[in-house]
């Protein structure tokens, strides 16, 4: 490994004679309170992405119409530890986030020292994937970790060519594929960067990247046997996302880089404003030594991927989502201090602790205000004020009174059908949209035995999902019973209009008709 690449003042001052690797751990814990702790006080209802998380990972599903199966399989462990907290999806949404600090910081003592890591970790609270965005834990914030160890793991891997290195890239790609499909462009990157790299190309005369290469396909293939049997539902589902049709195609061309690109550049304008505060501290020693292997690394991690999706999008056209971004950027500190090489003098460091600490302290103060006082200034409410929990707490016990069992099936949306198995004691099954063809769990007969619930939006519920009528599947399913609806209170204290929801009935098969009067 090379240490040589970055030099500090040697008289480096940290605050109460802490070592850099004891400041990482207060600074991850302090990211970690921050960011569950408010969070939590400002989010009555579980959002969006996660409830279809939940929905998914009560099923265990080798995978999703959407996406892999990863992302559900952590919130339904959380959920059995928890009693399915509402909080816990914020638990497992930070320890991510820790977790790829922590890669992250490894690999930074490799390549930089312990305290250009410790710096280049700490901006990382500039970038807002890791931070305002991190509260929805979803594919996209668990991709975050996974990309950060295949960093950590294959720079160990090439410069020590341990099998252990190797077989460890194997997991973490593994992992990232089990995440979400993107990974792939960072597997891609680093496979163009061991064929291309004059360092790296010896390792292909090693049994090393062929045991990575082993590991991560044997470990996907299970998954991959699932695309072939459901006809490759989440590849249809991304084409679909991103409008590849001919339509489109002609007026997407120069477009969607273009928002790629200004995506990027805001969720990375608090990073920029904290490397600013080095400007002018570049490092006075002529002494510019590097690691060539390392930079052409941090250059492919940092901007690879990024570069990828820009040319896929501009030859092929197709929608950009801000979101997809939010892996890209994990080794961005590093990068910055490894290519400016600024000198941490205890100026420069003052400088970096108050904005840092601004930056840091400010977000989530913003994202609880937002989440707050939203509701008073436009007048609507987001989907953290949703009354889930009222949904549940309307429909479960008029169920049991009227049959004396649990419920089993909850049909919809899986927003509202989400929301409803999510807060219910009795965690039914959703039966998405009643399609059984992205709904694979269904047993349709056991579903006709016990019967179940239908829920859809009317009014004022979310964007999106305002149907205002009642869906064809609902008025197409055998003996059901539609329900007056339901109105709502949203949590928050602003005068906002309540949600209507409507809801069905179905009747398990051996229900009595006896008190079969709508509600």
């Amino acid at each position: 490994m090379s240490l040589s690449s970055f030099r500090s003042d040697s008289a480096l001052a940290l605050p109460f004679g802490l070592r850099p690797h004891q400041i990482f751990w207060l600074f991850a814990l302090f990211h970690f309170l921050l960011w569950v702790i408010i969070p939590a006080a400002t989010g009555p209802n579980v959002q969006l992405d996660v409830i279809e998380g939940y929905a998914w990972g009560h099923e265990w599903p080798m995978g999703t119409y959407k996406h892999p199966p990863l992302q559900a399989w952590i919130l339904e462990i959380f959920a059995q530890i928890t009693n399915r907290a509402v909080w816990a999806s914020y638990i497992a949404s930070q320890l991510a986030i820790v977790t790829a600090f922590w890669a992250v910081w490894k690999t930074g003592r490799r390549i930089l020292n312990e305290e250009g890591a410790l710096i280049g970790v700490m901006m990382l609270e500039g970038v807002i994937y890791f931070t305002y965005t991190s509260t929805e834990f979803n594919p996209n914030v668990l991709q975050l970790p996974f990309w950060a160890l295949i960093g950590w793991s294959y720079h160990k891997a090439v410069k020590e060519n341990r099998l252990i290195d190797w077989a460890l890239l194997g997991l973490w790609a593994a992992g990232g594929l089990y995440t979400k499909y993107s990974t792939a462009l960072l597997v891609i990157c680093l496979a163009i960067l061991t064929v291309a790299h004059r360092e790296t190309r010896p390792r292909l005369l090693s049994p090393g990247p062929y045991l990575a290469a082993l590991i991560m396909l044997g470990l996907f293939m299970p998954h991959l046997h699932w695309l072939v049997k459901h006809d490759f539902q989440p590849i249809v589902y991304m084409q679909d996302r991103m409008n590849m049709d001919a339509e489109h195609l002609a007026q997407d061309y120069l477009r969607a880089p273009f928002i790629l690109i200004f995506g990027q550049l805001v969720a990375l304008l608090p990073i920029t404003l904290l490397a600013m505060v080095f400007i002018g501290e570049q490092n006075s020693s002529r002494q510019r030594t590097s690691d060539v292997f390392d930079r052409w690394f941090l250059h492919t991690v940092t901007f690879g991927p990024f570069a990828l999706t820009g040319v896929m999008a501009l030859a092929i056209g197709f929608k950009v989502h801000d979101m997809w971004g939010a892996p890209f950027w994990d080794f961005i500190g590093l990068w910055i201090l490894y290519v400016f090489k600024p000198s941490l003098s205890p100026g420069a460091l003052r400088r970096f602790a108050y904005f840092w600490l601004i930056v840091t302290i400010a977000t989530p103060v913003i994202y609880g205000g937002v989440s707050v006082l939203y509701p008073y200034v436009t007048g609507r409410g987001m989907r953290i004020h949703f009354a889930g929990r009222h949904l549940a707490e309307n429909i479960t016990p008029y169920w049991h009174h009227r049959f004396h069992t649990k419920l089993s099936y909850a049909i919809g949306d899986t927003w509202p059908a989400g929301n409803l198995a999510f807060y219910t004691p009795d965690r039914p099954h959703v039966f998405i949209n009643h399609d059984p063809t992205i709904s694979p769990w269904i047993d349709i007969n056991d579903f006709h035995n016990k019967g179940g619930v239908a829920v859809w939006c009317i009014r004022y519920c979310a964007s999106g999902n305002n149907q205002g009528r009642t869906p064809d599947y609902v008025q197409s399913m055998p003996n059901v019973e539609i329900q007056q609806p339901l109105l709502l209170e949203r949590h928050s204290g602003a005068n906002l209009p309540e949600v209507v929801m409507g809801w069905a009935i179905v009747p398990p098969q051996n229900a009595s008709n006896t008190d079969q009067t709508t509600r």
